[in-house]
């Protein structure tokens, strides 16, 4: 307590307001987040939680595909640096620096590393142990991964982004009744939060429920504010049933991604469900060279369909990613 910094009220409590807005991963919520964090740093310059916030926005828009990695991964790492340097007994910068450490640069050991400091110096701190867990399932360790989603949980049980991150967890290890089950609580907190019903599609899509999936996709194109993206789920179902209107629904957004940013791997994960294998592989090599933040994400499910696929397997050793 002799070494802690005062702490400005007024900027503690806009932070406060912006991690709450980050963690809804909406990008009108990411705004106000940004938004919240700037104004802490006018109330105290040197607030290194605020640079934590900041970066964990950036990281955001990226993984959601609202900002191109080229534009989100600078500021990601500015941020989260900065932090840092200000002060680095935080479990929070340590967690911060984790999670850009792997799903920015893809350097998976300096990640487990960050993750462990941040545990090492909060072992309460839930959002480190719930990303720690979706970092042991990107490297093939479920078995370690559920210790730490399900401690995530019993930290923090009402926050949403803990519940779906929980969620994406069960879906790794392919407990799809679980998954439906986790989304539930946080749709109940939390509505419609497109992360959660990116997840919920999944878990619909693998129980072959693809009626409810086809409703998951269609209110997670809502949430973010896609009309085409409704509107081709429904031409391309008239046209052939499901598959097509994942088909219709990839095809408007790799159309779109000739005049705007769009994540090459959501594209690809619509593709795959649609059963279009080829075009699958193609978004996912277009994520490879875009450095796209959804790509360590291959042990998806989503992918089994092209997984023993010789360029799949090219992509993973590519990645330094668990084989098969």
């Amino acid at each position: 307590m002799a070494s802690a910094r005062p702490v400005n009220p007024e900027a503690y409590e806009a932070y406060l307001k912006g991690r709450f807005h980050s963690q809804r991963l909406t990008e009108a919520d990411l705004d106000a987040a940004l938004s919240y964090f700037e104004a802490a740093l006018e109330k105290d310059p040197d607030y290194a939680l605020a640079y934590v916030g900041i970066s964990r926005v950036w990281g955001g828009r990226g993984q959601m595909g609202f900002a191109p990695p080229g534009e989100a991964t600078p500021m990601v790492k500015a941020a989260m640096l900065t932090a840092l340097e200000l002060d680095d007994t935080l479990a929070e910068a340590h967690s911060g620096l984790a999670i850009m450490k792997t799903w920015t640069e893809w350097d998976w050991p300096s990640a487990e590393r960050a993750f462990e400091r941040a545990i090492e110096l909060n072992p309460n701190h839930a959002e480190a142990r719930a990303f720690y867990a979706h970092f042991l399932n990107i490297m093939g360790r479920p078995d370690e991964a559920i210790p730490q989603a399900e401690r995530a949980v019993e930290l923090d049980p009402l926050q949403p982004l803990f519940q779906a991150l929980y969620a994406v967890h069960l879906t790794f290890v392919r407990r799809y009744d679980d998954a439906i089950a986790e989304f539930r609580k946080a749709d109940q907190t939390a509505p419609n939060q497109p992360f959660a019903l990116n997840i919920l599609t999944e878990a619909f899509h693998h129980k072959r429920m693809y009626e409810e999936a086809l409703d998951a996709q269609r209110s997670y194109f809502a949430s973010i504010g896609h009309r085409e993206g409704e509107e081709a789920l429904t031409r391309g179902y008239a046209e052939g049933g499901y598959p097509g209107a994942m088909r219709r629904a990839a095809d408007t957004l790799a159309a779109r991604a000739l005049r705007t940013h769009i994540g090459a791997k959501i594209t690809a994960s619509l593709y795959a469900r649609a059963g279009e294998n080829e075009r699958a592989l193609e978004w996912l090599e277009r994520a490879f060279a875009n450095h796209d933040p959804g790509l360590p994400y291959l042990g998806w499910p989503v992918f089994d369909s092209v997984r023993e696929d010789p360029r799949f397997q090219d992509l993973l050793r590519r990645m330094n990613l668990p084989q098969g």
